[in-house]
């Protein structure tokens, strides 16, 4: 794995970590939802195709 796609894994993985809390802090609001589920996808697409 490149040192770039390592670094745009982290830069996700913190993606998905912020976007937990806030969808924490709105109560589980819908589109706090959304936009984790999206960083979720995100990440774990981008893991796989390096694989």
């Amino acid at each position: 794995m490149h040192c770039d796609d390592k670094r745009t894994l982290f830069v996700l993985k913190e993606n998905i970590e912020k976007s937990w809390e806030e969808l924490k802090e709105s109560k589980f609001n819908e589109v706090k939802l959304k936009e984790l589920r999206d960083a979720l996808i995100e990440y774990f697409d981008l893991k796989k195709s390096l694989q």
